[in-house]
């Protein structure tokens, strides 16, 4: 594992994906099905998904993962914009068992005018609703949030409680700069271990099954989702070595592209130090 990647385009088609990541030196990669500000998601046809897969093969890319579009909301006070939201993760899902996608991992939205309590509920009730009677292959991610204004799931025992209250047993994908504005340190050994108790006391390690490797613009526990290139910002390189010691997981990285060539390479050589190490 920790196979390393970032965030491609797939401007044209899906189907340019894999080459656009095999440029920038990607070993996976992440990608929009849709528009991720709303739109209508272009059809995946069978020639598409069979061409998509052999652009995968051709281009020496291990696995895909999507990231469902920023509009989705489960904790919205609107019950249409509710329904709306596990519809299209719904069709995530769907989609990506069409092209071989092993993870969809989204942001769950933001709750106002509720209580918490019941913002958690109706998350949950979202996310079971997109569950049921699923068949497919792509698994759901939780992503954890940043915690700005009245986002939901920006700790860990958010996480698990949506996770129980829905019924199903779900992953989480761990974004690093989230963690961070979330207040949980990692940038030494020791503050390593004490988040990893948090996870561990709460969803449990074998829970997280991808990491979003950011750097972050803001300090420890701002709660801003700002992302900076690898080691130019507040977590520094450091972190992410305890990050990539602790997890034997796929890297994504979220950065912006002037620079993400560098960031893979400074991920991949963190990973060749800690398998000679």
């Amino acid at each position: 594992m920790r196979r390393i990647g970032c965030h491609v385009s797939i401007a044209e088609s899906i189907t340019k994906a894999p080459a656009r990541a095999k440029e920038l030196g990607c070993e996976v990669f992440q990608m929009f099905t849709r528009p991720p500000q709303g739109g209508p998601a272009p059809k995946i046809t069978p020639e598409i998904a069979e061409q998509f897969k052999l652009e995968m093969k051709a281009n020496n890319q291990s696995e895909c993962y999507i990231h469902a579009p920023y509009y989705i909301n489960f904790a919205s006070a609107n019950k249409v914009i509710r329904a709306t939201s596990a519809k299209n993760i719904r069709e995530e899902l769907e989609r990506g068992s069409q092209i071989g996608a092993k993870y969809v991992m989204f942001h769950l939205g933001s709750a106002k005018d509720m209580e918490r309590a019941e913002a958690l509920k109706i998350t949950a009730e979202g996310v079971a609703r997109v569950m049921d009677g699923y068949k497919g292959s792509t698994e759901l991610l939780l992503e954890i949030s940043a915690g700005a204004g009245n986002i939901m799931g920006d700790t860990f025992e958010e996480l698990k409680e949506i996770i129980k209250l829905s019924g199903y047993n779900l992953g989480i994908c761990l974004d690093t700069a989230h963690i961070f504005a979330s207040g949980y340190d990692f940038r030494t050994a020791e503050e390593m271990g004490k988040t990893l108790d948090a996870i561990s006391k709460t969803v449990g390690q074998e829970a997280i099954k991808l990491i979003h490797a950011n750097d972050s613009k803001n300090d420890l526990g701002e709660h801003k989702d700002r992302h900076e290139h690898i080691g130019e910002g507040k977590i520094g390189q450091e972190g992410l070595v305890q990050i990539m010691s602790t997890f034997n997981l796929d890297l994504i990285l979220e950065t912006e592209h002037d620079k993400v060539e560098q960031d893979i390479r400074i991920l991949k050589a963190i990973r060749d130090d800690l398998s000679n190490g």
